[in-house]
């Protein structure tokens, strides 16, 4: 049976690359069907016979047939006949595989049986009903399957005496086969006759995958009275019985099978003893020395099963601290004790203590309900979310994030200032809600909300980008409650338009406290990026900069960075020739960031003039634009040019160099070779020469042979000038 199993797996995996296949030839310009014709009649060799028998299956018609026919004996050709035979059109097909039926045995006569099952031919039902008594096994569950594709109740007939007395291989066939009768009766209107093989599959002794498929269809067919018999899997104890189950309760749907699943939860208050120590995450940060990235929320993030395995490395949040070993910094609660933890760059940090996980049956059901969507069912979700043990109403939380509406708003909000996994489960699926009115309800919650739960709803504000919220927002922006200000402030980074944007700006300029200013930087950096008109945002940013102190200034500088555009590029120039150090830093820093080519004419001119402190690293960021940037080639090859002029040291050079050999010019070429004559990049020039002048075309043969004597001339030898004599060699042909 495994045999035959796999064998159709095979021929089923080989149809679906044979659909793709067929659909690029029916794409194609016809094929003269005499041609491939010609071909299976000639002494061609048998790949282009079995190509030619892939095409008749688009453009061949009756014709075909009696040249198609005799090769179902074939061993190696008797598949890709079937192919034809399968998808042509004509009656004679049929004829034609119900007499290679009655001969073939083995292999052959279990694929021309199969290919009988795809066209469902009903005229073959004596010629399978004479192979369902074959001595080969596979023959006769083939013949078995290919009886059920066709159905009807002459083939009832024929299968259901065999099904408790024929062997255990064919009985799985033959129940494959009547349950494939019962699905046409089923999909045609015919519940009795459908429910009487249903019946009869789920009692007859056949494997268990295939009473497992006459239990789903055993339910179906009773519709609202099938759902007892529904509840009786469930309560089976038997997993794959219980899957069904709820499989087929998300085909019926329905207020009656949600109301049966909800009374198949069974208790879900919590018991005491089950509210584990709680893992919060207070604060986490990744660096070293002054560069330092905020890693909580990522940390918040991959806390699982009230319990965190991390290793303290660049995918928490990128490189903040390039060249140096960086450290994570964590303060977390457990059980409501904080603790703080440092841990070098590599080292994993292991915190948290595991919890018992919830009741599958119960997890499954409740993931059925949400997939019904029925009110009741979603009630039970809510109802699991407030008052289920710990670890199901995690999973409670979530589904709500999926299924719940106005009435899950209060539920999430209370989960959420729990702290731990479930809180930011909580709050992931508060800003996940699609559900009808939970704006409202949202809005409506936040007019007397205070504490924690206005925390967490003004933070669900942002997350859905709730406009109308914007007065409340506004007004928490002056809070007494840290908490709530934090939250505020955050939240008007995401809805705040332009003409309040001076709200931010001004608490930049006074904010209350260290931490408050780095809240409004960052929702600053969110809000400018966001605006359609980025030069308007970068114009209120420098309307105030004559009046900002040195770290507001700096902080102006990383949000024009970040915002880009045309006034923040402005912005930072000017800022790059601040008085203040510390702000030509960011500045400069700012600008070798720039991820656009017009920095460059500001970075060149920097490089130039500016602050001799920060030259190479602005003469870095421009050859860095020439590098990686979208430059056209003509003005790339100019910029090394500019870049090599402004370069004082070899190490800024070799960066064009590779700039050169990375865009590979006759204008290049030449810039190139003018570096031999700086003796600590000699022989790296020369190099970069020989790399450029490999790629170059037979049209630059002047300046190759031409670069490549002063190559030769200048280099001490070795393969470089060996290649570059093969060069000027080839040059000069």
């Amino acid at each position: 049976m495994q045999i035959w199993k796999r064998g159709i797996l095979i021929i089923l995996l080989g149809v679906m690359t044979l659909g793709v296949k067929l659909g690029v030839f029916a794409q194609q310009a016809p094929v003269p069907e005499s041609e491939l014709i010609a071909i299976l009649k000639s002494d061609a060799p048998k790949g282009d016979k079995a190509l030619a028998c892939k095409k008749l299956a688009v453009f061949g018609t009756g014709q075909a047939v009696p040249v198609l026919a005799p090769l179902l004996a074939d061993p190696e050709l008797a598949s890709w006949a079937r192919i034809a035979l399968e998808a042509i059109p004509d009656p004679t097909c049929d004829a034609a595989l119900r007499e290679a039926a009655r001969k073939l045995e083995g292999r052959l006569a279990v694929g021309v049986i199969n290919s009988i099952g795809v066209r469902r031919d009903p005229q073959a039902i004596e010629v399978l009903a004479g192979r369902l008594r074959d001595s080969d096994a596979e023959v006769a569950a083939a013949a078995a399957v290919a009886l059920g594709r066709i159905g009807g109740e002459k083939v009832v007939e024929i299968l259901r005496p065999v099904l408790n007395h024929a062997s255990p291989v064919v009985r799985n066939a033959v129940a494959e086969g009547l349950l494939s009768c019962a699905d046409r009766y089923l999909a045609d209107g015919n519940a009795a006759a459908a429910q009487s093989l249903y019946d009869l599959v789920r009692s007859a002794d056949v494997p268990k995958p295939r009473r497992v498929e006459a239990t789903r269809g055993a339910i179906l067919v009773r519709g609202p009275e099938g759902i007892p018999l529904l509840v009786e899997q469930l309560r089976s104890g038997d997993k794959d019985l219980v899957a069904i189950a709820l499989s087929t309760a998300r085909e019926m749907k329905g207020p009656a099978v949600a109301q049966a699943l909800v009374a198949e939860l069974g208790p879900i208050t919590a018991t005491p003893q089950q509210r584990p120590p709680l893992l919060v995450i207070k604060s986490a940060r990744y660096g070293a020395g002054d560069r330092w990235a905020d890693v909580t929320e990522a940390l918040r993030a991959a806390v699982r099963n009230n319990s965190l395995q991390v290793e303290a490395s660049n995918s928490l949040a990128g490189d903040p601290a390039p060249g140096v070993v960086k450290q994570l910094e964590l303060v977390y609660s457990l059980g409501g004790q904080e603790f703080s933890l440092r841990v070098r760059e590599g080292e994993m940090i292991r915190i948290g203590e595991g919890v018992r996980p919830a009741d599958p049956r119960q997890v499954a059901i409740l993931e059925a309900l949400a997939d019904i969507g029925e009110p009741a069912g979603i009630a039970a979700i809510v109802k699991a979310a407030q008052e289920a043990d710990w670890a199901l109403r995690l999973v409670a939380v979530r589904l709500l994030g999926r299924v719940g509406d106005a009435s899950a708003v209060p539920v999430l909000v209370s989960a959420a200032t729990e702290g731990g996994e479930l809180a930011q489960a909580a709050a992931e699926s508060l800003v996940q809600l699609t559900g009808q009115g939970v704006d409202d309800a949202i809005l409506k919650a936040l007019q007397s909300a205070q504490g924690p739960q206005r925390v967490v709803l003004l933070q669900a504000v942002g997350e859905r980008l709730l406009e109308a919220a914007l007065p409340v927002a506004l007004a928490d922006v002056n809070s007494d409650d840290p908490a709530v200000r934090g939250a505020a402030i955050q939240a008007l980074g995401m809805i705040v338009p332009l003409e309040q944007l001076d709200v931010l700006i001004a608490r930049l300029l006074q904010p209350r406290d260290d931490q408050e200013f780095q809240a409004v930087r960052n929702a600053l950096i969110v809000a400018c990026s966001r605006m359609p008109d980025l030069d308007a945002a970068a114009a209120k940013l420098m309307a105030v900069w004559p009046k900002a102190p040195t770290r507001v200034r700096v902080a102006i500088v990383e949000i024009l960075g970040a915002m880009g555009g045309q006034g923040a590029l402005r912005g930072l120039a000017q800022a790059a020739r601040d008085s203040e150090d510390e702000v030509q830093d960011a500045a400069t820093r700012a600008l070798g960031e720039w991820m656009s080519a017009d920095a460059a004419p500001v970075l060149l001119d920097l490089a130039r003039t500016g602050n001799p402190r920060y030259r190479i690293r602005a003469l870095r960021g421009y050859i860095r634009i020439a590098r990686q940037l979208e430059v056209p080639l003509n003005d790339r090859i100019a910029m090394c040019k500019e870049a090599l002029a402004a370069a004082q040291r070899p190490e800024e050079k070799r960066l064009v160099l590779e700039v050169l050999r990375r865009y590979p010019t006759a204008e290049g070429l030449q810039l190139a070779v003018t570096q031999l004559a700086v003796p600590e990049l000699k022989a790296e020039a020369a190099e970069a020469a020989v790399q450029i002048a490999e790629k170059l075309p037979a049209s630059d043969a002047a300046t190759v042979a031409k670069a490549m004597d002063q190559v030769i001339q200048a280099a001490p030898g070795g393969e470089t000038v060996q290649r570059a004599q093969a060069l000027r060699q080839r040059a000069r042909q």
